[in-house]
């Protein structure tokens, strides 16, 4: 679905809701949908374009652009960030400019615009507090690197105190409305941490750094124009500080996130009673699992880790070495959601114990504190039980020494 809305004074949101897509950048899960956000500034000096959208939708954004202007009379086009959700209809839109149309952008920005599209626009490279003045406004650019990509920037327009942000401030699903006073803002929040985790988390250490940046240079922002989802006018500042707490891995109270693998239920049956133990100690279990019928979905459980206080991780052996999807997913959880959380871990093994050994290894060199390894042979004996009910008060007196 296309949406067409004036956000500001001359300032147009071409917004397309895409529900077709299953997998974010082919590896994350979304069935909410993501929206990809273009804006369109007009000026009696010209047009100037932020932004497009994925090359799938070239058709309707052509159309969407036409309805608001002549592609002739776009001046220049400001790429926030060259990831092809939001420039694959750029090459477009240049031949319909008739190439009139420069690209402001990151420096390089232009290496990536020859190398995903073999066209070589005029370019003009920006730099902290450059600027560009048309038809009497002003755009302020900052860079803003690796959130997500190296050359990702952001444009202030000073005297409407509008921040254009690309990827940044983003989230997935498709929100009821276009801005936070129109929306489900609580429910949005959800997929937004999830976005944040799962596309911005290999780089959280550079959310404070830049949004820093930004206050340094006396930029804040009355209303905030993402390149997905919600825009923010209400109050934008309860984004940024979501942000901020999402990078550090701010818990929620309580919050212990459980993720573990079962081939035959084994797992899973140790797994029930440190759940059980974790509530009857007044803790708010969320569960995700591997098992033979059903698959929780990556994104969900790095969203989940991200504010939770502690993590139980539950395993098997497999084949003499750790089972594959659980080395998968906690190697992801290092990648994306590295804090310093402690994290207990069960493993269970047939003929000869290896799991929990390779984990463990894997665990202490990282800032996951490895509150206790708990591993034991096959059926959950009442020896067993008891260990496993020790582990999760151990965790728990960490929680609340």
């Amino acid at each position: 679905m296309v949406r067409i809305k004036q956000v500001a004074e001359d300032l147009y949101l071409l917004r397309m809701d895409d529900t077709r897509v299953k997998y974010f950048e082919a590896v994350w899960e979304i069935p909410e949908g993501i929206t990809y956000n273009a804006y369109l500034l007009k000026t009696d000096d010209g047009a100037v374009l932020f932004d497009t959208w994925k090359q799938n939708y070239e058709e309707e954004f052509v159309e969407a652009l036409s309805s608001l202007t002549d592609p002739k009379e776009i001046r220049h086009i400001v790429v926030h960030h060259m990831e092809p959700d939001h420039s694959g209809t750029l090459p477009k839109v240049l031949e319909l400019s008739e190439n009139k149309a420069d690209v402001w952008g990151h420096s390089f920005s232009k290496r990536l615009i020859e190398g995903l599209y073999g066209i070589s626009p005029a370019f003009n490279a920006i730099k902290d507090g450059d600027t560009l003045e048309i038809g009497g406004r002003k755009l302020v650019f900052v860079q803003a690197p690796w959130l997500h990509w190296p050359e990702t920037i952001v444009t202030y327009m000073p005297d409407e105190g509008i921040l254009l942000t690309g990827d940044i401030f983003g989230g997935y699903s498709i929100p009821n409305g276009t801005f936070d006073d129109e929306a489900d803002v609580e429910n949005y929040l959800h997929f937004s941490k999830k976005y944040v985790i799962t596309v911005i988390g290999h780089y959280k250490d550079k959310i404070a750094k830049n949004l820093g940046k930004l206050e340094q240079l006396n930029i804040a922002p009355k209303m905030i124009l993402p390149a997905h989802g919600i825009l923010w006018r209400k109050n934008p500042q309860r984004i940024v500080q979501a942000y901020l707490d999402w990078g550090e891995g701010k818990p929620q109270k309580g919050k212990v996130v459980v993720v573990y693998t079962s081939m035959y239920r084994f797992v899973e049956k140790a797994i029930k009673i440190a759940v059980a133990e974790l509530e009857a100690q007044g803790y708010k279990p969320v569960v995700h699992k591997i098992v033979d019928d059903y698959h929780s979905s990556l994104a969900d459980i790095l969203s989940d880790v991200a504010d939770s206080e502690a993590i139980v991780f539950g395993t098997e052996t497999y084949e003499s070495d750790a089972f594959p999807y659980a080395e998968f997913i906690l190697n992801e959880m290092i990648k994306k959601v590295e804090y310093e959380k402690p994290l207990l871990l069960i493993a269970i093994f047939g003929w000869a114990a290896a799991a929990g050994k390779k984990l463990r290894s894997t665990i202490e060199k990282t800032s996951f504190d490895l509150v206790d390894v708990v591993e034991f042979k096959g059926l959950v004996t009442p020896e067993s039980e008891t260990r496993i009910k020790k582990s999760v008060k151990d965790l728990g007196a960490v929680l609340r020494p």
